[in-house]
């Protein structure tokens, strides 16, 4: 049942969806992949975000640190996990750089894929593809029945108003900014969503929703300036 998977499990149904994969220059899916799981990670207790220049840009200059051991539940975060688990706190804009602009990114971002990818196939919602020769990527393909359920979830809490968790907020957030919610929502649909969510996220219950925008933004707004830098 999709209602058992994770924050990053539900993103990436929907984004690998028929795809199989993410395409290498796809640069905001990958990223919003990667902010799932740090966000994951964050709202599970085990990592803390600290610092960051906020008068120029939210995520600038703010580190992330493990602060606790990895639930069973979340072994599919582990090459993360084991990545962030350093001697000392690592700047946000670190974490992006080696993930996505590095000789070895791509064996980071794999090992993330695979490891989420083979979760998946283990709860029978996922079918993994043939790897391309000569060490080419993997693929996976979500079934529909997973993808279903979460975009109706979506649905329910933010178009029907059933109600927002911190969980459907951040995957209302993440497709629109990693450029695939146009093939599940229609324009009627992702503007009532955008309306209901900023209303929830004035309400007290709906701090932490709020602050998910901001940082998910920030997250994103951080990797389009340093593409910028590097191209």
């Amino acid at each position: 049942m999709t209602k058992d998977l994770s924050l990053t499990q539900k993103y990436f149904a929907c984004a690998f969806y028929k795809k199989g994969k993410l395409n290498g220059f796809d640069l905001y899916s990958l990223v919003c992949l990667l902010a799932s799981g740090i966000l994951e990670l964050q709202l599970s207790g085990c990592i803390s975000m600290e610092g960051g220049n906020r008068l120029h840009l939210p995520a600038s200059g703010r580190k992330v640190a493990v602060t606790s051991g990895l639930p069973m539940e979340k072994a599919h975060l582990r090459p993360l996990c084991d990545y962030l688990n350093q001697d000392k706190p690592l700047k946000l804009e670190k974490v992006l750089i080696d993930y996505h602009y590095t000789l070895s990114s791509g064996k980071r971002r794999n090992a993330l894929i695979n490891a989420i990818g083979e979760s998946l196939v283990r709860e029978g919602l996922a079918n993994e593809g043939k790897a391309a020769l000569f060490g080419g990527r993997k693929s996976w393909y979500p079934a529909k029945k997973a993808v279903n359920q979460v975009i109706g979830m979506i649905r329910s809490e933010l178009l029907e108003k059933g109600g927002v968790t911190e969980d459907t907020a951040a995957l209302a957030i993440l497709p629109k900014r990693g450029k695939i919610i146009n093939q599940y929502f229609s324009r009627y649909e992702r503007k009532e969503m955008k309306e209901n969510l900023n209303i929830f996220s004035k309400s007290p219950e709906g701090i932490l929703v709020k602050e998910m925008v901001t940082w998910v933004n920030a997250v994103i707004d951080a990797t389009t300036i340093l593409a910028t830098m590097g191209s």
